[in-house]
């Protein structure tokens, strides 16, 4: 009888061990199938990748050959090019007059001396504007630096980083309304709009000492009465002032500060005014000769009322070529009109 339960308890723990140890062959073997699938997913997902990185290495650098093939063609296309109309251009003007200027340049530019250069020039110039009191010297010089800063930006710098500019300021202030102070007056205004064009140096022009005030003097000194000869002689220095007084305020901090300050608006009001009313006197005179003229069989022609409009933003320096590049306006009221819309100030 316990033979028999001994015998029944070892086949029952036989089954069962039996049982376990198939299902863990089982299970172990599952996994192993499972490692085996990832890996070989994890070799064909690598295998793609470095199969698409590869392709498009290689599109990417068979795009470089390209574009470099395309670049060294289209250089050699220009270089002909340029060849072609050089020499063809060269064949086409070699005439006499272009052999004797070509002659006559390399002539002056082995004569050239180092003073002559612009540069030079313009330190000589600020040096005598310095230095000398006599109304010749003071003359010169600013013919001088009202070439350079005409035609080089450098210079213009020269001239911020020296006190050459509130000099030209106190000899403003010192001059009267005679001839050769007028001279004087009209190439420092020049001077000081050529500085102005150029964007680095317009704020040494207007942190000067008093430069709005000499300004508004000037305007106001050369307004030019009707029937005034001094104001054909001094129109240029008023249509300068204006436009430099413009330039000053394109900036709308600037703007606001000079709108600001206590005789701006009145003083350019009053100005807009007396221009106004000579630009009425200067129409209808005008009108009178024209018909006295059609009277006497011959031809005048009236001239256009300047329209309001902001030109001050296309002014720009003379070195820089563009189609926009014009000159300062030349009329009286067109310039003043121009100085009351950069500031914003009503006409009454």
């Amino acid at each position: 009888m316990l033979r028999q339960q001994f015998l029944a308890t070892r086949s029952a723990a036989v089954k069962i061990q039996l049982a376990y140890r198939q299902y863990r062959a089982r299970r172990l073997l599952r996994e192993i199938s499972e490692q085996k699938q990832k890996k070989r997913l994890l070799y064909f997902k690598a295998a793609a990748y470095h199969h698409i990185s590869a392709i498009k290495i290689q599109r990417a650098y068979r795009n470089h050959l390209t574009l470099k093939l395309a670049q060294t063609q289209i250089s050699s296309v220009l270089i002909i090019q340029a060849l072609w109309r050089g020499y063809s251009w060269r064949k086409m003007t070699d005439t006499a007059k272009t052999r004797a200027l070509r002659r006559s340049l390399e002539k002056a530019n082995e004569k050239s001396r180092e003073e002559n250069k612009l540069g030079n020039r313009t330190a000589i110039a600020i040096d005598h504007l310095l230095k000398y009191k006599h109304l010749s010297y003071i003359l010169a010089a600013l013919k001088h630096l009202e070439v350079a800063t005409r035609l080089s930006p450098l210079c213009c710098e020269n001239m911020a980083q020296s006190r050459a500019i509130f000099s030209i300021f106190v000899l403003i202030r010192s001059c009267n309304r005679s001839v050769p102070c007028m001279d004087v007056i009209r190439y420092s205004v020049q001077v000081l709009l050529n500085v102005s064009k150029y964007e680095r140096t317009t704020r040494a022009v207007y942190e000067a000492e008093n430069s709005i005030d000499t300004l508004l003097d000037l305007l106001q000194m050369y307004r030019g009465k009707a029937g005034d000869k001094v104001s054909e002689k001094g129109g240029s220095i008023f249509t300068k002032t204006c436009c430099l007084l413009a330039i000053l305020s394109k900036d709308s901090k600037r703007a606001l500060e000079i709108r600001g300050m206590p005789r701006t608006v009145s003083c350019i009001q009053s100005l807009y005014k007396l221009t106004v009313r000579k630009h009425k006197m200067d129409a209808e005179r005008t009108l009178v000769k024209q018909k006295t003229n059609t009277a006497l069989g011959g031809s005048s022609s009236v001239p256009l009322t300047p329209l309001r409009i902001k030109t001050v933003s296309r002014i720009k320096p003379d070195w820089v070529l563009r189609k926009d590049n014009m000159q300062e306006v030349v009329d009286p009221l067109q310039a003043l009109v121009m100085v009351m819309d950069t500031l914003d100030i009503a006409c009454y």
